[in-house]
């Protein structure tokens, strides 16, 4: 059995700019390590994302809920993976907090 892994990321920016602080963090992380994944589909419905990554040979399915005091991350990681769960949480959480902190669109 897998384990669920849910971090909730406190922010101050409203729903519409943390989902495109989000978005553009995203995609950043596509183009640093995309290559290092067998596959990677986020799609959006809303203020909601349903995530699926392919790596290291398993497929692993997440989501986003944009909120608007916090971003609610969930990942279901598989056995294999789930030993590695407190440092994933740790992980998830930091590189959600750098994409709410990316700056604010110019103009």
């Amino acid at each position: 059995m897998g384990k669920t892994v849910s971090v909730d990321v406190p922010h101050k920016l409203g729903v519409a700019e943390a989902k495109r602080r989000l978005q553009i963090g995203i995609q950043a992380l596509q183009e640093k390590y995309g290559h290092h994944l067998a596959a990677l589909d986020i799609v959006w419905t809303g203020d909601n994302a349903v995530c699926t990554i392919g790596v290291m040979g398993h497929n692993i399915q997440g989501g986003l809920e944009v909120l608007a005091d916090c971003v609610r991350v969930s990942v279901e990681l598989p056995w294999a993976l789930a030993l590695i769960a407190e440092k994933a949480k740790g992980m998830i959480a930091h590189k959600t907090t750098e994409a709410l902190q990316l700056p604010p669109p110019k103009g």
